[in-house]
């Protein structure tokens, strides 16, 4: 739920502001920024906060250089954030995939909005920064007083899969190896299917089945039933799942992606033992990429690798021909200072 007053804080060049207006103005402003992305999308607030996250938006309007005045036409970054209370009026505030726009404007005053907007007699925030990296924008956030986080919640490094070109281009762009598993693929008895009515259960389940089956050190790769259905519930037809069964209905590998604009986030992958030996994944990510060419999205971000603790799905993302990038990723910052290094160590805990 989004509070309704109004904050402000000045700088010298403009000043931050808390937000009130509707998810579909949101999601507007979100969509006119590079590196906009899903995870700023006022669908995923609402997911989220059926999870317990509150919701505070904030715009940095900057300063008109010619009338002094601020005006909301200059409107240079934008943050959602996600919020959690503690113990003596402290909070969690999680910015995931944000802010958007110029990181500049990040500092000391827009910790104090946050703060101020919440009641904050102490604050920690975290960033998640979906803009690739640059030796300038490190040197920003660490002039800002931002630290780079050191445990992640989520991975910088991803790769992006562009659909700029037509099936036969982009198999072109396989590796040789991804090429043959395609191949291999085809000759599963059922062909990959949009799953227009997915089942959380069944979802969980086969995740489950999965976890167990790679055993991957350090990494769970189960999904509760709840968070399933919440994302089903909220996105709609933006979830793009698809699926291909056994002879008996039950599922190979199924893969979605949220879609936001035209640009889509690979969100849901998973593989049953039987549908490892099948090379069933290879199947419905051709599938899915076509559905979403069809559909006009530019681009599919595989959402995170990790070329040494999960090497498998880093060596089958790469196969496709896709670009790896490295975002700016995840930084932190708390008021008061002392209370950084301990919510850092406690966040991952709390956040997904």
């Amino acid at each position: 739920m989004v509070r309704k007053f109004l904050v402000k804080t000045s700088t010298k060049h403009g000043n931050w502001s808390f937000w009130t207006g509707t998810n579909a103005e949101w999601n507007t402003k979100v969509a006119r920024f590079a590196g906009r992305n899903v995870y700023q999308s006022a669908q995923w607030a609402d997911h989220k906060a059926n999870a317990g996250w509150q919701t505070c938006r904030f715009i940095f309007s900057a300063t008109d250089s010619v009338t002094g005045s601020v005006t909301g036409s200059l409107e240079t970054t934008i943050a959602q954030c996600l919020v959690r209370s503690g113990p003596l009026k402290s909070f969690v505030v999680w910015v995931p995939g944000g802010p958007l726009g110029d990181i500049q404007t990040i500092g000391k005053d827009f910790v104090q909005a946050i703060k101020q907007h919440l009641g904050a007699s102490m604050v920690y925030i975290r960033i998640a920064i979906t803009l690739e990296a640059t030796n300038e924008s490190v040197t920003g956030l660490k002039l800002q007083k931002w630290k780079k986080a050191k445990q992640v919640i989520g991975a910088s490094l991803s790769m992006i899969y562009s659909l700029n070109a037509d099936q036969q281009t982009r198999v072109e762009r396989c590796s040789p190896n991804w090429k043959r598993n395609l191949k291999r693929s085809a000759k599963n008895i059922n062909s990959p299917y949009v799953w227009q009515s997915p089942n959380p259960q069944e979802l969980s389940t086969a995740y489950e089945l999965m976890d167990e089956y790679k055993k991957i050190e350090g990494v769970s790769l189960q999904r509760s039933v709840s968070d399933l259905q919440s994302v089903i519930s909220v996105f709609g037809s933006q979830l793009l799942l698809i699926r291909i069964d056994d002879l008996d209905g039950n599922p190979l590998a199924i893969r979605g992606a949220l879609i936001f604009e035209n640009l889509a986030w690979d969100f849901i992958a998973l593989t049953t033992p039987a549908g490892r030996k099948t090379y069933a994944s290879y199947a419905v990510f051709w599938f899915l990429a076509e559905r979403c060419f069809e559909a006009g999205v530019k681009e599919i971000d595989l959402s995170g690798i990790d070329p040494k603790k999960n090497k498998g799905v880093y060596d089958f993302k790469n196969g496709t021909g896709a670009r790896r990038v490295e975002y700016q990723g995840e930084w932190e910052i708390s008021s008061p200072f002392w209370l950084r290094p301990l919510a850092s160590r406690l966040i991952q805990r709390r956040v997904s």
